[in-house]
């Protein structure tokens, strides 16, 4: 370590133009910043704020080119003072994106004390990031799990290949302007579009603030005329009173739920007396395939038809059955391509439909 500190730094080529990379480099930083509670604020006289405390205040703001930050690694110690920089350089595959952090470490110390810092804070979290269960588990929250990132707002946005079930599950719910439908896991809001051309009200809830942004816009007309409310929350514990819909309905949540029956049982609280559920199944046969690639298959949990009656059961539903849909008449009617038809044949996916 030098007398000015030390300088940690880290690049990646990605294959994107300049202004594309700095709009999405930053974009992406400030979520994942965010979702560990440090607040970053762009622009010129931008800052970076962790519980109420700056740490650090943007000194160079050169659009899709170069960003400095003062950086105050600890707050009891005022006067140690880094430079954060990120650099955005053309290069043949598109943009190299440098990341560099200077002129700092002082008071970790020097020689061991810099080496077991480097090797468990930056070295361990790298190489885990890149092993199977790591990597795994970030591409299925990315895709399905906790959608995020623009490629799963182009695809939950309007989803083609969701539009079967969705039609099977409003064909069994048969929704009338008096309903008030409650949908778990939401995702951009296309099936809510569809459920509410029948003139219901209607609720949702997701745990992605990607998916909660992006329901809320396609769904915006509805919110204003006060026939919809989308909120960020998790299954296990919805934001409503007890008895307060008419139905509910879940597609493509139910195999990612840690705990079902607790998630069966808080949809059983919210339905009124009399109260129907509609829930697309996670069938064990569509492990491996188009429906459940992995590696999200391998973070799903799957149930027979069997099973999945039982829990339901287990939750408090008295009026329980599981049921199987040929979906090939509504992937015609959603625009299914000719050639995935096939995988819309037969008896389909099952669909578990419970009564309070």
């Amino acid at each position: 370590m030098k007398k000015n500190g030390t300088t940690v730094s880290t690049s990646i080529h990605i294959a994107l133009k300049p202004a594309a990379a700095f709009k999405s480099v930053v974009g992406e930083l400030k979520l994942a910043l965010a979702r560990n509670g440090i607040q970053f604020e762009e622009g010129t006289n931008g800052r970076v704020v962790q519980k109420e405390a700056e740490i650090g205040r943007i000194k160079t703001w050169k659009r899709d080119k170069h960003i400095v930050i003062e950086w105050r690694p600890a707050s009891w110690e005022p006067n140690e003072v880094g430079i954060v920089e990120l650099r955005f350089k053309p290069s043949m595959v598109g943009t190299e994106v440098v990341l560099k952090h200077r002129q700092w470490g002082r008071l970790i110390g020097e020689g061991t004390e810099i080496a077991g810092w480097f090797s468990s804070e930056i070295a361990a979290p790298f190489l885990r990031a890149m092993t199977p269960q790591t990597l795994g588990d970030w591409i299925t929250d990315r895709k399905a799990r906790r959608p995020s990132g623009p490629q799963s707002r182009a695809i939950y946005r309007d989803p083609l290949f969701h539009y079967p079930n969705f039609r099977v599950i409003l064909s069994e719910l048969a929704l009338k302007p008096h309903d008030y439908l409650l949908e778990v896991g939401c995702g951009g809001g296309a099936m809510l579009k569809e459920a509410l051309k029948s003139g219901c009200r209607a609720a949702a809830i997701d745990h992605s603030p990607e998916m909660v942004h992006l329901a809320t816009h396609e769904n915006s007309e509805a919110i204003t005329d006060g026939r919809l409310t989308i909120y960020e929350a998790n299954a296990n514990k919805l934001p409503f009173a007890d008895s307060t819909f008419t139905c509910a309905a879940m597609t493509g949540v139910l195999g990612f739920l840690s705990d079902l029956v607790d998630a069966l049982s808080e949809i059983r609280r919210v339905l009124k007396q009399g109260g129907r559920l509609v829930a697309l199944g996670s069938d064990p046969t569509t492990r491996g395939t188009p429906a459940a690639p992995e590696p999200m298959a391998s973070r799903l949990h799957f149930y027979e038809d069997t099973e999945l009656g039982d829990l339901a059961r287990k939750a408090g539903f008295k009026e329980v059955s599981v049921v199987r849909r040929d979906m090939e008449q509504f992937a015609r009617e959603a625009g299914v391509p000719k050639e995935a038809l096939p995988l819309f044949a037969g008896p389909g996916g099952p669909f578990l439909l419970a009564t309070k």
